[in-house]
This record gives structure tokens, sequence and C-alpha cells, in this order.
């Protein structure tokens, strides 16, 4: 009976391992054959509102460059997205996925500090980005 259990233990975990690495091929091929400026993405809400630049905008845009290998295009669409939130986002993903493989606790607590921290970030860099003089229109994307 453990055996049949372990065995289905292992089975889950394959399958946890194999969707999580189709999952990631398929956001890399997207990002990398399809350009979002042209390919249907609708625009940005708050950017066709307000005329301003959200913290998000030229994130899609900053992906499809990565995905092509073109880091300093990326940070030139969105530095905040390609330095702060993408790392962010793989070691969650990695955390998560040991989690899934080995068993043991995945994600630490995040301290609220850290949150509060990311979105007055986000909020200054949105600032930053909309101010009409340079440095600050390098960061527009």
């Amino acid at each position: 009976m453990n055996n049949n259990a372990e065995k289905h233990e292992k089975r889950k975990t394959a399958m946890t391992a194999a969707l999580a690495f189709a999952g990631a091929a398929a956001i890399f091929i997207f990002f990398r054959f399809i350009f979002p400026s042209l390919s249907g993405i609708p625009a940005c809400a708050f950017h066709s509102m307000t005329g301003l630049h959200c913290p998000g905008c030229g994130g899609l845009r900053a992906m499809h460059a990565l995905a092509n290998g073109r880091f300093a295009e990326a940070a030139g669409h969105n530095a905040l997205f390609v330095l702060i939130f993408l790392p962010l986002g793989a070691f969650a993903a990695t955390l998560w996925f040991n989690r899934r493989i080995t068993g043991r606790a995945g994600l630490p607590p995040f301290p609220s500090a850290a949150a509060w921290f990311l979105v007055a970030l986000a909020v200054i860099f949105a600032i930053l980005r909309n101010l009409p003089f340079y440095p600050f229109t390098i960061l527009a994307p």
C-alpha cells in the first residue's frame, strides 16, 4: 500500500514538473514570437485613459525583449519589471516548484514591510517615469 502511495506521489510530482515546464515553455514561445504591440493585445487601460505610464507599462514588451535576449532593450521598456519583479517572480516560482518536488515548506513568510516597500517602489517608479524631463524620461517605455 505504501509503495502505491509513493508511486502516486512521484507521478503527481512528475506531472507537476511537466506542467510547470510546459507552461514556462508556452510563455517563452508566446513572448519570443509575438510582439505585444502588434498582436492585438489591448493597450494599458490606465495609459489609454490618462496618458500616464503605470508601473506595468512596457512589461509585455520587456518580456518580448527578454525572450529574444535583448536585456538592455527590456530594461528600457520597464526597468522595474526587469530588475525587481521578474527576479522576485522567478524566485517565488522556484520556491513553489521546490516545495512540490521535495514536499517541504515552500514560500517563507513574506514580511509586510517588504510588501509595503514594493508598493512604495512601484508608486515612486510610476511618478518618476511620468516626469517630463531628463533623466526621468529614460524610465518611460
